[in-house]
């Protein structure tokens, strides 16, 4: 019994020595996507939406958002469609955001493992996947259907800012002086990261998109306050700044003018590791709590051709990579009270142990808290295939014509096939994933041609 004790604390210290691991799935799904292999990642997380209890909401998204990057548009859309359903009640009427875990930093349980709990989608999350909805309703030449997720957008982030910043500031309150200190510690590490943003739920792309959708509808108040949205949130975006001024002035395309958009995406999210915090009020014993990697972050030097010859450069528009270190940072307290409280049932199972003087029982008791804060892991789990930003470019005084756009990325050259009608306004959506730019085109408004691939080849939806 005594060498067995010995063997299993040895264990149990070579697990704990291993601090940090990570998504071993999700790295290689993205590796595979970085590669070109998309089949594989596909698979992935189809798997994660279909087989898996509680992570189905999750997989959701990442099929919505594997099956775009890999140019199955319909697939995608259904995808997309059945996570923003598990948020969303829609109604053309009245839409209600359903119970869900949107603050998550409340007690609520200690089971064994956070890993064990429904992944319910944080509000950064939602509001992308009605953003990536949009685009492949376009993409599948559904303009009717992306307005009514326009509209729904505009209720949806308009109640996440109604109600979800109180009940971050009432929840976020609980907790004892441990686990006060470790929660502040924890938060500092991720400043950085989070001064990007002012808060997890504001998408200054999706306001901006709605806006592009009411405009070509014809809906310029609507635009107009979608509009005023994304410049509100982000000013310094040259696009944003002059929509918002435009359409205050009520400015439509010039006659026989057609306009293009462009969203353009790079590389992927940074994924979350589990790190294991000594908690020195119980020795001897850790906590896992999700963080995320020390990385380097600049935006793609980013520039197009439109109507001219000369470059014209994108406009900086979002960093997911603050949205996601945000939502973390929120859903802390929650993470580390839980895991505290599971820390003290163990300490206080040692106590008793302790107290009977059984120095076998004690040594077993001891080995077998320590193999479980070993091999216990933080749920690390994300959207990760998410892009790590997003800039927007914007041509409204286009003649009608099929263009070869010109688009360089930190002096690499790629062309893309646009084709233009009078009156249209087209949306050209790009993601650099690996070196390798995806992406199509779809009219969002005015009579265009079908959506097309970047050859100029209609998508086969």
């Amino acid at each position: 019994m005594r060498r067995f004790g010995i063997a299993l604390i040895g264990f149990a210290a070579l697990a704990v020595g291993g601090c940090v691991t990570v998504d071993e799935d999700a790295r290689d799904a993205i590796n595979a996507l970085n590669s070109g292999n998309d089949a594989k990642a596909v698979e992935w997380s189809g798997e994660l939406a279909d087989k898996s209890h509680y992570s189905r909401n999750l997989g959701a998204v990442e099929a919505g958002r594997v099956n775009m990057l890999a140019g199955n548009y319909s697939v995608s859309e259904v995808r997309f469609r059945n996570a923003v359903d598990s948020a969303v009640d829609r109604s053309e009427a009245a839409p209600k955001m359903k119970a869900s875990d949107l603050a998550n930093t409340a007690l609520a349980s200690t089971v064994t493992d956070d890993r064990t709990r429904q992944y319910y989608l944080p509000p950064y999350e939602i509001n992308l996947a009605i953003e990536y909805g949009i685009v492949v309703q376009a993409l599948n030449g559904k303009v009717d259907d992306a307005l009514v997720d326009a509209r729904l957008a505009v209720y949806v982030q308009d109640t996440i800012a109604e109600t979800y910043g109180a009940d971050l500031a009432k929840d976020g309150e609980g907790g004892t002086a441990t686990t006060r200190k470790v929660i502040d510690e924890q938060g500092k590490a991720l400043e950085e990261m989070i001064a990007a943003t002012r808060n997890s739920w504001e998408n200054p792309v999706l306001w901006w998109l709605t806006g592009v959708l009411f405009e070509a509808d014809g809906q310029v108040d609507m635009a107009l306050q979608s509009y005023r949205k994304a410049a509100a949130i982000r000013p310094d975006n040259a696009v944003f700044k002059s929509d918002s001024a435009r359409s205050e002035q009520q400015l439509a395309l010039s006659p026989g003018k057609a306009k293009l958009v462009i969203v353009y995406e790079q590389g992927f999210v940074p994924r979350r590791e589990s790190l294991k915090v000594l908690i020195p009020l119980y020795t001897g014993f850790t906590i896992d709590i999700p963080q995320y990697p020390e990385n380097s972050f600049a935006y793609d030097n980013v520039s197009v051709s439109g109507s001219s010859n000369a470059p014209v450069a994108a406009s900086p528009a979002l960093d997911v990579r603050s949205l996601a270190a945000r939502d973390l940072k929120e859903k802390l307290p929650g993470v580390i009270i839980r895991n505290v409280t599971r820390a003290a049932v163990q300490a206080g199972a040692q106590a008793a142990v302790n107290a009977s003087g059984n120095d076998y029982a004690k040594i077993g008791v001891f080995a077998a808290n320590l193999v479980v804060s070993a091999l216990r892991r933080a749920d690390t789990r994300s959207w990760v295939t998410l892009p790590v930003a997003q800039q927007v470019w914007r041509d409204g005084e286009m003649a009608p014509g099929v263009y070869d756009v010109a688009i360089h990325v930190n002096g690499r050259k790629t062309v893309a096939r646009v084709p233009l009608a009078a009156g249209e306004t087209r949306l050209l959506w790009l993601a650099n994933t690996g070196g390798t730019l995806r992406g199509a085109s779809a009219s969002v408004g005015g009579r265009g041609s079908a959506p097309t691939d970047l050859n100029g080849k209609e998508i086969n939806r």
